[in-house]
């Protein structure tokens, strides 16, 4: 009855270690790109997103600035800029 314990026990075991194996295994139907590709594709995104950002800042100053002189001919109290 012992050996036949022991015997059990070792091929659940093994059993165990090969199953352990097969999924630590990469999944070959999961397509991986290269990492280095993708920091510059973020890199080049995060640099064209901050010159929209400051074009389109510049573009609000000047709205702003030809509404100033625009309210600035008329002689009303009404709008306030700050």
């Amino acid at each position: 009855m012992r050996l036949r314990t022991l015997i059990l026990i070792a091929f659940g075991i093994f059993i165990g270690y090969k199953l352990a194996a097969k999924m630590r295994e990469d999944d070959p139907s999961v397509v991986k790109g290269p990492q280095r590709q993708a920091r510059t594709v973020s890199t080049q995104a995060q640099r064209i997103a901050g010159q929209a950002t400051t074009k389109s800042l510049e573009i609000i100053k000047r709205a702003r600035g030809s509404l100033r002189d625009r309210m600035g001919e008329y002689e009303s109290d009404d709008a306030v800029w700050n």
